[in-house]
């Protein structure tokens, strides 16, 4: 039953790109959850996932005409824009931390200083962070089913979990995971990033 409820998919993401709300509601009705379930734990709070999973929904319908059935699923696909919104969350707390209370700050700082020898290294430090783009552009480089089921796989999910919620066989959802991870090492291996 699901999985033919999915095959109806394509249909309605055309019906959407023809401006239909009725079309847009059905498909939030179908993959919100799943949406909203893998915005929450890369987030990690509630608020913020909600206003993420509506801004999946909106570019879903700003950008329906642009989806593809040749070159996936919807779910991956609206996995794809969730991802990335909260990837672009991200950033954007890095850009803007906010600053905590006072009082925490002060204790914060007490702590700090009363640490010896705790501070990274700045070499260390820079090699982290530019491991972590490189990770994260190897898999943006990824086709949409591939980088979803990473994603949800990186986030806690196990993979039969993941063949749930997406509604496929569990065989293809390891034989992406596989495909995405060998072509990651290719291109981090070529950056000289493979494994030591």
């Amino acid at each position: 039953m699901e999985h033919s409820v999915t095959h109806q998919d394509p249909h309605l993401i055309a019906r959407v790109g023809a401006g239909d709300p009725d079309a847009l509601e059905i498909l939030y009705d179908r993959h919100a959850r799943a949406v909203y379930s893998l915005l929450y734990r890369q987030v990690g709070d509630r608020q913020t996932a909600e206003d993420l999973l509506q801004e999946t929904f909106v570019r879903a319908w700003e950008h329906a005409t642009t989806f593809q059935p040749t070159r996936g699923r919807v779910l991956p696909w609206l996995l794809g824009i969730a991802h990335n919104l909260a990837l672009n969350e991200h950033r954007h707390r890095r850009r803007r931390p906010q600053a905590p209370p006072a009082q925490e700050r002060e204790t914060a700082e007490a702590e700090l200083a009363n640490r010896p020898g705790d501070t990274p290294d700045p070499a260390e430090e820079a090699w982290r962070r530019q491991r972590q783009a490189r990770l994260g552009a190897a898999l943006a480089g990824l086709p949409a089913a591939q980088r979803a089921v990473i994603d949800l796989y990186a986030t806690g999910y196990t993979q039969q979990e993941i063949a749930t919620m997406l509604r496929e066989p569990l065989g293809s959802v390891k034989s992406r995971m596989r495909r995405g991870l060998l072509r990651m090492r290719e291109v981090l291996g070529a950056q000289g990033m493979g494994p030591e």
